[in-house]
C-alpha cells in the first residue's frame, strides 16, 4: 500500500512538473504589448530575429509576396522566410493576417492590431506543430477577423 501511494505521489508531482513546463513555454510565446523601436505606427513590423533584433521590415499595406522586400541578413537575401518577430502597429484597429506561403495562401496566423510577439509561436494554430510559423512568412494582408 505504501509504495502504491509513493509512486501515485511521484506521478502527480511528475505530471505537475510537466504542466508547468508547458504553461511556462505558452508564456514565453505568448503576445505582449511591448512597443518595438522603430516601428512606424501604421505598419506592420517585422524582425529577422526574435526580441526585436535585426530590423525592422516595415509594410503598410497588402503584400502578395515578400520576395520582392530585401533584406541582406536573411539568406534568401529577402523578407521571405525570414522573420522570427512581429508587431502590428496599425492605427486603424485592424489585424494582420501573415501567410506561409506568397498569394495569401496556404496556414495563415493573424497578428491583433497593436500586438508584439517577440518570439512567434512554435507552429500555426491548428497544424499540431507540424508547420513551424518562425522564418516561414511570405506575406500579409490585413484584416477584421483577427
Amino acid at each position: 500500500m505504501r509504495t502504491v501511494r509513493k509512486t501515485t505521489m511521484l506521478a502527480v508531482a511528475s505530471v505537475a512538473a510537466l504542466l508547468g513546463a508547458v504553461a511556462s513555454a505558452g508564456t514565453a510565446n505568448a503576445a505582449t504589448m511591448v512597443e518595438p523601436r522603430g516601428c512606424s505606427a501604421g505598419n506592420f513590423c517585422f524582425y529577422n530575429n526574435a526580441e526585436y533584433n535585426d530590423g525592422p521590415g516595415q509594410l503598410s499595406g497588402n503584400n502578395a509576396n515578400f520576395t520582392v522586400f530585401s533584406h541582406p541578413s536573411c539568406q534568401t537575401h529577402t523578407w521571405n522566410d525570414c522573420i522570427s518577430s512581429v508587431y502590428n502597429h496599425g492605427t486603424s484597429g485592424l489585424g494582420v493576417n501573415v501567410y506561409r506561403d506568397a498569394n495569401y495562401s496556404g496556414a495563415v496566423f493573424c497578428v491583433p492590431d497593436n500586438v508584439a510577439y517577440a518570439y512567434l509561436p512554435a507552429a500555426y494554430p491548428y497544424t499540431l506543430g507540424l508547420i513551424p510559423l518562425n522564418d516561414s512568412i511570405s506575406s500579409n494582408k490585413w484584416t477584421t477577423d483577427c
